[in-house]
């Protein structure tokens, strides 16, 4: 079973800092330090079997934050009546650092989720219909967030990966949306791809990345960690770049 640390008090001063990342805005860009250096932008198309369903915008940018910080991912979503922003900073090594969720269906915000590094633990704080949670992860080295919904969060997944054809990692995972931990297993199956983006054929290098032993997701990005396509099988569901990476 996943180990969720919970019985140790999460501190005063962090539910504090945690509450006001959920009051505010998810699309309001906190204090950053000068000058972060752009990494990607772009959109995505998202199809449900063979049905577009939505589109998702993305961001991905190299900070520096005084908590470690050294990317940062954000994203807008929109799913039928869903829609869902998106922020995870991590450092280096792809272990968060802060992350924010904010989901909404129609006009009602049915969840707001707030994350942050504190001493070895990953704290959230989450608000939704069902009133409010606080939550405290144990950091294993290398975690990465890994959830069920968004995009960018691959971008930042598969990034700076090196290795050949067949060269595997496996990773801890936290998925703070459904309060679990597990496991990812990411593995490169092709170093030179081809993918079409906007009527144009671009190398790529195609990921397996294998989430609890059994959620399989196809990831495709080129040379330089730029996210082209993305596959869930088990969903019927695709994400398909809509512009060549500049």
């Amino acid at each position: 079973m996943p180990s969720i640390r919970r019985a140790r008090r999460i501190p005063s001063s962090v539910l504090a800092l945690m509450a006001t990342m959920l009051a505010a805005p998810l699309v309001a860009a906190r204090p950053q330090p000068p000058a972060p250096t752009r990494l990607d932008v772009g959109s995505f198309t998202l199809f449900v079997n063979g049905q577009r369903a939505g589109r998702e915008q993305f961001s991905v940018q190299r900070v520096t934050s005084p908590d470690g910080g050294t990317l940062e991912g954000r994203s807008e979503s929109a799913l039928g009546d869903r829609r869902v922003a998106m922020r995870l900073e991590t450092d280096s090594a792809g272990t968060p650092v802060r992350y924010s969720v904010e989901e909404r269906r129609g006009a009602d915000v049915t969840l707001r989720l707030g994350g942050q590094r504190v001493r070895g633990r990953f704290a959230t704080l989450a608000r939704s219909s069902t009133g409010e949670a606080a939550r405290e992860y144990l950091l294993r080295p290398g975690a990465v967030v890994v959830e069920d919904d968004g995009i960018v969060q691959y971008a930042l997944l598969v990034r700076e990966r090196t290795g050949g054809a067949g060269t595997g990692i496996t990773l801890p995972s936290l998925t703070p949306i459904a309060n679990t931990q597990g496991t990812v297993r990411l593995v490169l199956e092709a170093n030179s791809d081809t993918i079409v983006v906007a009527g144009v054929r671009r190398a790529a290098r195609r990921w397996r990345v294998t989430v609890n032993s059994g959620d399989l997701r196809l990831v495709w990005a080129d040379v330089e960690g730029r996210l082209l396509r993305l596959s869930i099988p088990a969903r019927n569901l695709e994400a398909l770049r809509d512009d060549v990476p500049h």
